[in-house]
């Protein structure tokens, strides 16, 4: 015994000595209520849960530390006694001894309850998961409850946002299922076999067949072009290959259309990073296509005629010369317009005008050799481009072939409109050729032509000379426009002598033009130029003035009682038919000088009343209404009509020098003179001659009774100054 014992001993001292900290007793034995009561205690000190018993009037018998925690007590015993009531809101507390009322009388557990927003004054979100047993004891009678609550706020939080998320990407999904299905764009999805997987309506209608019909084939299964079916696939495995998208364009026949399609090939990544399927989104381009088509054939098509443009003309001109070089003839170039097409407008309106453009176009075309062009250059010229022409003859006989398919009768607006054309010829003869000299050379070659006239209209070559006189009108053009706007014009004035008493009572201004280089040129050096380029308004809107300046100063100096002097201006033929504002302008001019009306002399030739508007004639009725003298200058060279005598208020009538010229020594002159004067006295006006440079001329002028003259027998045209020496 004493031997065991000692054993028994040092086996419990070295227990004692290696066992770890508080240890000591580990082996006592624990009876079973002692071991309740340990498993309990550790139960409600560690569980995270939170756990509480609660007796059959729902006051806490005991808590765990982690409910003590959530309440906000100090320690677990602080609960004993103490219901919910004392911890949550009363909604909370209520339902809860509801809840255990009803456990207790059926005996029943309540599982998973949750219990949201249970304690007071917090607006912090909450929620716990509760389940709920009957309190027995060992009799098994009910004594209470208890039940085990779990804090689920966080997953309710997380729960909530998932569904959100859910719901929005269900609505993402929804809406985007809802642009797929109505875009105009067609989406198609592949395999990796290249077997249609998804297929829009936009893509079943562009193919002509139903989704059945699409998923699970290929392209080439649906019967698609195989030229196309080899691009498009092609296009498939490189982004399944790659796993980049990427873009093409395709020309293509779809169910029996020609489709332009702009398609992005998207691929659609799997887990392990390769591409699983493509997307494709193709954009129908072709009704663009067709607009940018029209537009383009637009931009060198006349909107009017239909015929080709000067921008088509010019590129096809070029590369006309650009081929000559590989064919046998040579390019040639005529151009035409139609003579007096003007008077169609003026007559007829633009309407007809259209009408018959639209109609000569139709003609040329029908005329001239299969592919040639036939442009509209603009207003009514047209341009005829023949790309291959065998010398100056074969281009000849095509420009008469022209005129005379111009001479049938066209009808416009009911009205039959005959037509004459000019037309310049210039062939390609050097290397060096342009289209821009081509088009230049050939219209100064019909430029020409129209200046040479003829019935018929007509046609002829590019000759040097004429390009030199084309040049030198333009040049002529444009320093004439510098010349008004620099203020090279000067007045020159010829004394009106009264053959009564050979007394100077006026003068006739007479423009001059300070050339910087050509010294002082007369109106007939530029006045036509003047007149085609409309320059002549400014120019005799500023001789009005400067003359009306002069009558002005003369008048300053002229003694008390001597006879008023008179200013005669020319007219021409574009101020009075094309100037509206005339009348203003003379008027405006006389009284910002002071001068009277009847002093201002307005020469008008028979040429431009003749061939004066309606309007002109007015303004020329109201200029003699408002005391101003009209004189019409060159009587007899034009056409001599007697009607412009009775229906223009004329005051003089200007011999031309040209008859005076011929006196005594043409009979013709001398009996013309005689009846322009004998016609003048008669219908009570004033003859005046000019030219006069013979005293024998003077002689047969008193001896006929002409009223006023002058010439360079009495003086030549002088400046301002020195034409007041001859008043004194």
């Amino acid at each position: 015994m004493a031997n065991t014992d000692g054993r028994e001993s040092a086996g419990h001292a070295d227990d004692a000595q290696g066992a770890p900290p508080g240890a000591e007793g580990a082996d006592r034995p624990i009876d079973a209520a002692e071991l309740d009561r340990i498993c309990l205690h550790n139960l409600l000190s560690a569980c995270a849960d939170m756990i509480y018993f609660k007796d059959r009037d729902s006051r806490f018998l005991k808590v765990s530390r982690s409910a003590a925690e959530f309440t906000g007590a100090i320690d677990p015993t602080d609960m004993v006694g103490k219901s919910a009531w004392d911890y949550f809101t009363p909604e909370h507390a209520t339902a809860a001894c509801e809840a255990e009322r009803e456990i207790m009388r059926t005996g029943q557990a309540l599982n998973d309850i949750e219990e949201p927003h249970l304690r007071p004054h917090t607006d912090a979100e909450e929620t716990l998961s509760a389940s709920k047993q009957p309190l027995r004891d060992f009799d098994g009678r009910i004594i209470g409850t208890f039940g085990i609550s779990r804090d689920i706020t966080s997953r309710k939080i997380a729960e909530r946002e998932l569904i959100a998320r859910t719901n929005e990407l269900d609505r993402i999904g929804a809406e985007l299922r809802t642009l797929i299905d109505t875009s105009p764009d067609p989406m198609t999805r592949y395999d990796r076999e290249l077997r249609v997987l998804y297929a829009n309506p936009a893509a079943q209608e562009m193919i002509g067949k139903t989704s059945q019909e699409m998923l699970g084939r290929t392209s080439r299964d649906l019967g698609e072009p195989e030229d196309f079916v080899q691009e498009w696939q092609q296009a498939l495995r490189h982004v399944l290959r790659t796993a980049e998208p990427a873009e093409r364009e395709f020309s293509v026949v779809i169910a029996g259309r020609q489709r332009y399609l702009h398609t992005r090939f998207v691929p659609e990544i799997g887990e392990d990073g390769d591409a699983r399927s493509v997307l494709a989104v193709s954009r129908d381009l072709t009704e663009r296509r067709r607009m940018e088509e029209a537009l383009a054939e637009r931009a060198v098509r006349d909107p009017l005629t239909g015929l080709a443009n000067r921008t088509l003309l010019v590129s096809r001109i070029e590369q006309a010369i650009e081929l000559a070089g590989s064919r046998p003839g040579r390019p040639a170039v005529l151009f035409l317009d139609l003579d007096r097409f003007k008077l169609v407008n003026d007559s007829l309106g633009h309407a007809a005008g259209d009408e018959l453009l639209v109609a000569v176009g139709e003609r040329l075309r029908e005329t001239v050799r299969r592919g040639d062009l036939v442009a509209r250059f603009g207003g009514d010229e047209f341009v005829i481009l023949c790309e291959d022409v065998q010398g100056r003859a074969e281009a000849a006989a095509l420009a008469d072939r022209i005129c005379r398919c111009l001479v049938r009768p066209f009808e416009c607006e009911g009205t039959p409109i005959h037509v004459r054309t000019s037309i310049g010829i210039a062939l390609a003869d050097d290397e060096g050729a342009t289209a821009d000299a081509l088009l230049r050379e050939s219209d100064a070659a019909m430029y020409q032509v129209k200046a040479s006239g003829g019935a018929s209209g007509g046609y002829g070559f590019f000759e040097a000379a004429v390009h030199e006189r084309a040049m030198r009108r333009i040049d002529m053009e444009h320093r004439l426009r510098e010349a008004v706007e620099g203020g090279e014009f000067s007045l020159v004035y010829q004394p009106v002598v009264d053959m009564s008493d050979g007394r100077t009572v006026g003068a006739e201004a007479l423009l001059r033009w300070r050339h910087p280089e050509r010294g002082p040129l007369p109106p007939s050096e530029f006045i036509e130029i003047a007149e085609e380029t409309h320059l002549i308004q400014p120019i005799g809107r500023w001789v009005l003035d400067e003359a009306c300046r002069q009558l002005a100063a003369w008048n300053a100096i002229q003694p008390a009682g001597a006879p008023e002097l008179t200013m005669a201006v020319n007219l021409s033929n574009r101020q009075l038919s094309h100037h509206r504002g005339l009348v203003n302008e003379i008027t405006e001019a006389v009284e910002r000088h002071g001068v009277a009306p009847r002093q201002i002399c307005l020469e008008v030739t028979e040429t431009a009343v003749h061939e004066a508007s309606g309007s002109a004639r007015s303004a020329l009725t109201a200029l003699s209404a408002a005391g101003f003298q009209i004189a019409l200058d060159d009587y007899g060279t034009g056409y001599s009509s007697l009607i412009h005598l009775r229906d223009i208020p004329v005051d003089a009538l200007k011999i031309d020098r040209v008859f005076v010229d011929g006196l005594g020594r043409h009979r013709g002159d001398d009996a013309i003179v005689v009846a322009v004067i004998t016609l003048a006295h008669a219908l009570g006006l004033r003859a005046i001659a000019e030219g006069v440079e013979t005293p024998e001329q003077r002689t047969r002028l008193t001896e006929l009774g002409c009223d006023l003259v002058q010439g360079y027998l009495y003086s030549e045209p002088v400046s301002g100054a020195e034409f007041e020496k001859l008043l004194v």
